[in-house]
């Protein structure tokens, strides 16, 4: 269980997941319901059938945004990044958990914020 866990610093500011399957017995789930104190669980009750989610928990007093995405639209993304941008140093990264090979798909998206992005 801990190897998001580990990836997850006080210079985190984000995570961007490319979900494969959402039940809690994704190894990655209960990682990251963990890290956004069970706000992972209370969102995926609420709206099960969305093609991306925003979810902002705390990370060491900092703002974490948490991006879980079944299906890319740019359009999504894009104000994901206007959004994660304001809150980027220099010294701050985003993980990357990509499950069904969309990072490259992803790239041109991100590329404003492409060189904080970490793949796991």
């Amino acid at each position: 269980m801990n190897e998001l866990i580990r990836q997850v610093t006080p210079l985190t500011r984000g995570i961007i997941w490319l979900i494969k399957d959402e039940s809690v017995t994704n190894p990655y789930y209960a990682q990251i319901d963990y890290l956004l104190d069970g706000l992972l669980t209370a969102n995926f009750n609420e709206a099960s059938d969305l093609s991306s989610r925003l979810i902002i928990g705390q990370n060491f007093t900092k703002n974490l945004y948490v991006m879980v995405i079944k299906e890319i639209r740019p359009n999504e993304i894009e104000s994901f990044v206007s959004l994660i941008k304001k809150e980027l140093g220099p010294e701050n990264d985003i993980t990357v958990i990509d499950e069904w090979n969309g990072s490259e798909i992803l790239r041109p998206i991100l590329k404003e914020i492409g060189h904080h992005l970490r793949l796991i």
